[in-house]
């Protein structure tokens, strides 16, 4: 029998699309606790270019290239659902977050956007302390870069 999705990973990828979760459903406290996201890729989707294996400064500093096709419906979501929303999720109670700060949460695109600096000081690019079971691939590192630095775009903005 076909197992069925998981109800909160539908609720992300919807909220994610959605331009109505532009605006954060949650207010957060402004946190400054030392944790964040991960990685993951969602569809395997590809990046544009080869950044795979590239030391950036600062996501300010990390390009993103203009013929980029990554957004929140073929890369974001999933990728916050596979590696971050585990412990990073607003629904979690603090025994339950694996060590995740209360209030970095990233359930919804203005929460990921929020916080996007600190997601990709700890899981973009060459970038690895997230999530603390390892990280993922070089490659996935790479494209959660690529979409940070394009500001986490939705296929709307592209």
């Amino acid at each position: 029998m076909p197992s069925r999705p998981d109800p909160r990973a539908l609720a992300l990828l919807a909220c994610m699309s959605l331009t109505s979760c532009t605006e954060d459903p949650v207010p957060s406290d402004s946190t400054t606790a030392d944790a964040t996201g991960e990685t993951s890729t969602g569809d395997g989707s590809s990046t544009t270019g080869d950044t795979t294996g590239a030391d950036y400064p600062s996501l300010d500093e990390r390009p993103c290239p203009e013929d980029s096709i990554l957004t929140a419906e073929n890369f974001g979501a999933p990728f916050m659902l596979t590696h971050c929303t585990g412990c990073h999720h607003v629904a979690l109670k603090d025994g339950e977050r694996a060590g995740a700060p209360l209030g970095v949460d990233f359930e919804s695109l203005v929460k990921v956007r929020a916080q996007a600096e600190r997601i990709w000081a700890r899981a973009a690019d060459q970038n690895a302390s997230m999530p603390p079971v390892g990280p993922p691939p070089a490659d996935e590192r790479a494209r959660l870069g690529e979409w940070l630095a394009c500001g986490a775009p939705t296929a709307a903005d592209l």
